[in-house]
């Protein structure tokens, strides 16, 4: 018999460019509990703007992640990011609900830069009004989604479920803020290559975009400037005693900055070119490089708007055993619990 046969239990697998994290999330009576956690570091040169280049190290990298988290299962979901998606909003008119997946497709062809056969598609619809659908709408090309799925397969696990990191890190953001659903706003995840931009209102997503700027950038900038290896402007970057003041590496971190206010402000005001009166309320940073000292007051003096970062426990209990760790990686695992909280069947956006 089938009917009481309990679906696989799920873990998030976040596949970054600066290191894999394994999250599992266990859900009961509407509670939920973070019950393991591992993190296992990336070289640089592993995953380049969500390209990854050294499959044998990632594969490593999973396996140790998995191994540190003492997980036992195989079912994981995972997300993609970067250049080969495209995720857009785009209007349809009214059809009968089994006719819109058609209606997509061919509207998908005026939308995607790639060849339709080239890509896996998906959409949610976000509104209805005057006979038109506002439809949210996800394309990645195969070859992608099939490069992740292979590090995943070959660490001897499942990718059961294949999700976008922005959308990740909104379904973190809608379990951890339950009270801001009347709110528009920005979360942005920095990630150390890929910054993710996701504008989310009422629990849907009503614009998305990932930018190639990120941690690695101001990582860059200081070893440039200090002429120092990037492993040890790393260090600087985190305010780790590697031999190098801290007032010699501020000059670098602003300018940075000031390049990521700037990347970040042209996505807004793309975004308010395509959204009618439509005000963001609020910026919710995630990502390693939201900890950054003085990040989040910079941003929120340049654009006017309060800027915090973002909470991905706060409705979820931690086992004391993972207390320090999850101190410590804080917004940076954003993402990983995003994935953690998906489940087989259901739909996210």
């Amino acid at each position: 018999m089938a009917f009481f046969r309990k679906s696989p239990e799920i873990f998030g697998l976040d596949i970054g460019s600066s290191g894999v994290k394994a999250v599992h999330v266990k859900e009961s009576g509407g509670s939920h509990t973070l019950t393991s956690l591992g993190v296992a570091p990336l070289p640089p040169d592993a995953i380049t703007d969500g390209t990854i280049k050294d499959p044998t190290t990632v594969v490593e990298a999973i396996r140790s992640a998995v191994s540190r988290a003492g997980l036992k299962g195989t079912s994981c979901a995972i997300a993609v990011c970067g250049r080969e998606l495209i995720i857009k909003k785009v209007q349809i008119p009214e059809v009968p609900a089994k006719e819109v997946g058609d209606v997509v497709q061919l509207e998908a062809e005026h939308h995607v830069p790639f060849a339709i056969d080239e890509v896996f598609l998906d959409y949610q619809s976000i509104a209805q009004h005057n006979g038109v659908l506002d439809l949210i709408l996800v394309a990645v090309k195969k070859s992608k989604v099939l490069e992740y799925a292979a590090v995943v397969e070959e660490a001897g696990l499942v990718p059961s479920i294949v999700d976008v990191d922005s959308f990740a890190l909104g379904n973190q953001f809608e379990l951890n803020y339950p009270g801001d659903r009347g709110e528009t706003v920005a979360l942005i995840d920095v990630g150390a290559s890929i910054m993710k931009t996701n504008v989310v209102r009422g629990g849907a997503t009503i614009f998305a975009r990932d930018i190639p700027f990120g941690g690695n950038n101001y990582t860059q900038a200081i070893a440039q400037q200090l002429k120092i290896p990037f492993e040890q402007a790393e260090a600087a970057k985190l305010g780790r005693d590697v031999g190098v003041r801290w007032e010699t590496v501020v000059p670098a971190l602003e300018a940075v900055s000031r390049e990521l206010s700037l990347e970040v402000q042209r996505t807004f005001d793309y975004f308010a070119s395509t959204a009618e009166s439509e005000r963001i309320g609020k910026i919710v940073l995630a990502g390693g490089c939201a900890q950054l000292p003085g990040l989040s007051d910079y941003l929120s003096s340049n654009w006017g708007i309060p800027v915090e970062l973002t909470k991905p426990f706060q409705r979820i209990a931690i086992d004391p055993g993972y207390a320090d760790e999850v101190h410590a990686a804080g917004p940076s695992l954003a993402v990983a619990v995003g994935l953690a909280l998906r489940r087989p069947g259901d739909k996210s956006a």
